[in-house]
């Protein structure tokens, strides 16, 4: 696995939703992922908070009107997913 980094930030993962790519990157050394559109412009979604006690969605003003209950759940399903498995990402990165 090749470490990807996003404004100087590691990607964890990806989630197609919707038809629309997104990107989950960490924010270094915080329970905290950046969700962000991939080639969507505004693209910031939100960032995931707390994913070390009780995982909550802020969302970017530009693109709250995205953001349903069933999208939401499914960006902190997956956060809270990748957030468990980041240690055992970068003990097998490469890059």
């Amino acid at each position: 696995m090749t470490l990807r980094f996003a404004d100087g930030l590691p990607v964890l993962g990806y989630l197609e939703l919707d038809d629309r790519s997104l990107t989950f990157a960490w924010n270094w050394h915080a329970p905290t992922l950046r969700v962000t559109f991939t080639e969507d412009d505004p693209s910031l979604i939100g960032y995931v908070t707390h994913l070390d006690c009780l995982p909550r969605l802020a969302a970017a003003p530009d693109n709250h009107d995205w953001l349903d209950p069933a999208r939401t759940r499914a960006i902190l399903d997956h956060a809270i997913d990748l957030w468990r498995r980041k240690e055992h990402m970068f003990r097998t990165c490469d890059g």
